[in-house]
């Protein structure tokens, strides 16, 4: 079957959510927020509101209000997460300079034998020759300009690689102690701390493109729940945990914990969900008694 469906005018949109019983108070705000942000990305933040019967009719008494209540909140939330993974991300990119370059020279990462997976070894290096080949970066420009190598040290090479490839990276080394000495700082086994790096880049994939996150079921690369008392999460962790933001948020406080024990992250993150009292935190993993129960409370 081929897609046949007719393009509306933004007044057509407002009139079809009408006849499906939304409430629109202010039309002229409504289109608005159409012409600025597009009927196709706002129906994101309609379908939990909507009867699950197929007729797209909206449960009452559900307003425009609300569908936009949804996108200001997961807006917010996409900044806070984005905020924090900064953080974890730097802080690999730091560990992996410092720990490897010490042992092994600033040039760690053109050894063959310090991976296991020598596809991921190839990858990176490929990237970081041709990012080098005509560099950006300032600091890439000049230490080209000063020096003869044919590619940058360490603490450069790791600044110009995603947080997808340092993940792979990582993932790719050999089990040797720098490797278990990055997985210990933050306080997880090196195989858990790799899938944890690896989900978690998809996520900020997902927020630095804008896409929709607040009740996004996240299946790709689920991360390993430890299952051993020392690394056990505590509190509730439901059937979904490893794959919806409730986990997300959890993941992403325990790997703060080591490396940043002094953030607010969940604090915000309370803070927001107050502050959109609208938003049901179901369609986000959060079992009932989460205020007392989540991971990041005990």
């Amino acid at each position: 079957m081929k897609y046949s469906k007719p393009p509306r005018t933004i007044k057509e949109h407002l009139e079809l959510l009408e006849d499906r019983g939304l409430s629109i108070e202010n039309p002229e705000r409504a289109i608005k927020y159409l012409t600025n942000i597009g009927y196709f990305r706002i129906t994101g933040y309609m379908y939990h509101l909507q009867e699950s019967d197929g007729s797209h009719r909206f449960k009452e008494p559900t307003t425009f209000n609300d569908i936009i209540q949804h996108y200001h909140f997961d807006k917010k939330l996409r900044s806070l997460i984005l905020e924090y993974l900064e953080r974890i991300e730097v802080s690999l990119r730091a560990r992996l300079t410092d720990y490897m370059s010490l042992n092994h020279g600033f040039f760690w990462y053109t050894e063959k034998d310090l991976f296991e997976d020598y596809a991921i070894f190839t990858k990176i290096n490929e990237e970081i020759v041709d990012s080098f080949r005509d560099p950006q970066e300032r600091f890439l420009k000049a230490f080209k300009a000063n020096y003869d190598n044919e590619i940058p040290p360490s603490n450069m090479a790791m600044e110009i690689l995603s947080l997808g490839r340092l993940s792979r990276l990582y993932k790719g080394l050999k089990n040797d102690e720098e490797k278990l000495q990055i997985a210990k700082d933050f306080g997880l086994p090196s195989t858990i701390l790799s899938s944890w790096f690896i989900f978690l880049n998809n996520v900020r994939n997902i927020c630095a493109h804008h896409g929709r996150l607040w009740n996004r079921g996240l299946t790709a690369d689920r991360p390993t729940i430890p299952s051993r008392k020392k690394h056990q999460f505590k509190g509730e962790v439901p059937e979904n945990f490893n794959r919806s933001i409730y986990g997300v948020i959890s993941l992403i406080d325990r790997l703060l914990h080591n490396t940043n024990s002094t953030n607010r992250f969940t604090a915000k993150i309370e803070e927001l969900v107050e502050d959109f009292p609208v938003v049901n935190t179901y369609f986000m993993g959060f079992p009932d008694n989460w205020k007392e129960a989540a991971p990041w409370k005990k």
